[in-house]
């Protein structure tokens, strides 16, 4: 193999114009180049220039390869070529090979060589830290084939007879539960094999790969699993429930319960026919787990205290919008502290109920009590704060309004990339602008990013590039206190290091939170009313810009939050951009 030319952060800052000049030559036009650019700014976060030109069509994953290789002077490792010597691909840890897309192909003493798709990859520092102390020769391959490499390294063959299968599901079950961060535990079949993977603070790891024979066998044993009681011993024919082993042309969905000594679990089971198989995901939600506070969920001071602010207001509606999985319900569980429930009576549908609360009366959505039916038998409980797990139909939406209109407090999800958002999913829903701005209170918006290992993190390698981009963001939170001292002196961008046993060699450890809030003021409402059906978003994020612009940064995006959390080193700005897609 040949000796590199320079080192991954040395040579990195010519890859993406020699990129462009190679497309450009090969015939692209400018106009199609410039589309790809602008698409890839929304996405830097998340991906390299690379990766970008790849998926939009403009080049090759092999032709990128070759360009990458002969701009830094590196080695091209043809597909064919790609092999790993040994043990050699142990060296990398497992997570970063798969995440950073680097593979060690062979060692020979403390000189290692690795094979990378494109050294300019968001936090792709975290191989070098990794692999610390070592001489190491880079080499650059088509990332397709790398990843094809990884998997076929690091997979773990699981080896169960017939006879073993039920303790096999059962342990695997537990396994997943006592596990940090396991949040579905997917089965998904392939042409020759089954893959187990489990999803870890929103990525999804690959757990382990079963022969394609047993695919069938597997699945219907996690189906049996379904039916069977809290101990994880089967259950009476007659009280079994769960899924239908024998039925495998329709979807199917389930709910089981798992006690592990004072540790409750919820199981929710998802079956989908597919082409290779059945595909099973479950969903395990720990009813036992014990909420924090809001600041524990990642809010800064002022976006708690304006939350709280509104948990307090006797009647309305508190919209909490973001994409599933995002945290939205355990925003709400937060809150009940907040609602005064021992003196006020506070009633609450979800689908399902992930936590067990004390003092709200919960009641879980099921096929004889939909969201719309539930919202009106509480009516008959006089309540004076309703939470409604997600406001999904027309019926409920109105429903909530008019609870709202009736002197109840309202606190409710829907499904929206922003806070203002939120309002735009309600007039799709058919509410009148008029009952939004009657009843609307407060509308946030939030997403979920990776949380840093504290112990492993290193210091971010464009800090001074981070903190003159954002020196406005920074001075505005100083002047504010929001920070204690002056981010734009204090500003400490991090990124992960090369892993470590508290984050099993991830490098992150958790998530948390990044908010947007929305108060639905007077200009906003204004706003709403003299659109009426044509209510723009953009313009009403407009009034928001303006005010941050202003000195209020409480008006801040949800990628500025994120941004003040990395300046904080709570998580990396690349997480932050790969979760927000839109804003400054």
């Amino acid at each position: 193999m040949t000796r590199l030319a320079a080192q991954p952060g040395e040579a990195a800052a010519g890859v993406d114009s020699h990129l462009l000049a190679r497309v450009l030559a090969a015939g692209v036009s400018d106009r199609q180049v410039g589309a790809a650019q602008a698409f890839h700014r929304e996405v830097e976060g998340r991906q390299p220039l690379s990766r970008t030109l790849v998926e939009l069509g403009l080049a090759s994953d092999e032709a990128v390869a070759r360009w990458i290789a002969d701009c830094l002077g590196w080695a091209y490792v043809p597909p064919d070529s790609l092999r790993v010597r040994g043990e050699a691909h142990r060296m990398l840890p497992e997570p970063i090979a798969r995440n950073r897309r680097a593979l060690v192909l062979a060692k020979d003493g403390s000189r290692l060589t690795v094979a990378v798709a494109d050294p300019t990859w968001p936090q792709f520092a975290q191989v070098e830290y990794a692999l610390d102390g070592h001489a190491i020769d880079w080499v650059v391959s088509p990332q397709a084939d790398i990843a094809a490499r990884i998997a076929e390294s690091y997979a773990a063959s699981l080896e169960v007879g017939d006879n073993e299968l039920e303790r096999f599901v059962e342990d695997m079950i537990r396994e997943a539960a006592h596990t940090r961060g396991v949040s579905d535990i997917h089965c998904i079949p392939e042409d020759r094999s089954c893959e187990i993977r489990w999803r870890i603070d929103g990525d999804l790891v690959p757990w382990g790969t079963l022969p394609g024979a047993m695919k069938e066998a597997v699945c219907a044993q996690l189906k049996l699993s379904s039916t069977r009681g809290a101990d994880g011993k089967a259950r009476g024919s007659l009280a079994s429930g769960g899924l239908d082993v024998a039925n495998r042309l329709d979807a199917q969905d389930a709910s089981a319960v798992r006690e592990y000594g004072s540790k409750r679990v919820s199981l929710r089971y998802s079956v989908v026919p597919a082409i290779n198989g059945e595909s099973i995901v479950i969903r395990i939600l720990d009813q036992s787990a014990q909420v924090g506070s809001l600041e524990d969920l990642g809010m800064l001071g002022d976006t708690a205290l304006q939350f709280r602010a509104a948990l307090r207001r006797p009647n309305g509606i508190l919209l909490v919008s973001g994409p599933t999985g995002h945290g939205k319900s355990t925003t709400l569980a937060a809150s009940i502290p907040w609602l005064d429930a021992r003196n006020k009576r506070v009633l609450s549908v979800e689908d399902p109920v992930e936590y067990r609360l004390r003092t709200v009366t919960q009641a879980p959505v099921g096929p004889r009590l939909p969201f719309a039916s539930a919202l009106r038998a509480f009516l008959r409980h006089n309540p004076d704060i309703v939470i409604v797990g997600e406001i999904r139909d027309t019926e409920t939406a109105s429903l909530a309004v008019r609870l709202a209109l009736t002197g109840h407090l309202i606190l409710t999800t829907v499904h929206a990339n922003t806070a203002v958002q939120a309002l735009s999913r309600l007039l799709d829903l058919g509410v009148e602008p008029s009952m939004i701005a009657a009843t609307g209170r407060l509308m946030m918006a939030q997403r979920l990013v990776k949380r840093l290992c504290p112990r492993c993190r290193r210091p971010h390698r464009n800090t001074p590039v981070l903190r003159e981009r954002y020196e406005r963001l920074a001075a505005l939170a100083a002047r504010s206190g929001l920070l204690g001292e002056s981010p734009s002196q204090e500003a400490a961008f991090r990124e992960a290091g090369g892993g470590c046993e508290a984050c099993n060699q991830t490098g992150f450890c958790g998530r948390l939170g990044i908010f947007e809030v929305r108060e639905l003021n007077r200009p906003l409402a204004d706003l709403l009313l003299a659109q009426r059906g044509r209510f723009d978003p953009i313009s009403a994020e407009g009034l928001f810009s303006r005010a941050t612009l202003e000195g209020d940064i409480s008006s801040r995006s949800m990628r500025e939050d994120g941004l003040l959390k990395a300046a904080s080193g709570m998580t990396t700005p690349e997480e932050v951009f790969g979760a927000t897609l839109d804003g400054p």
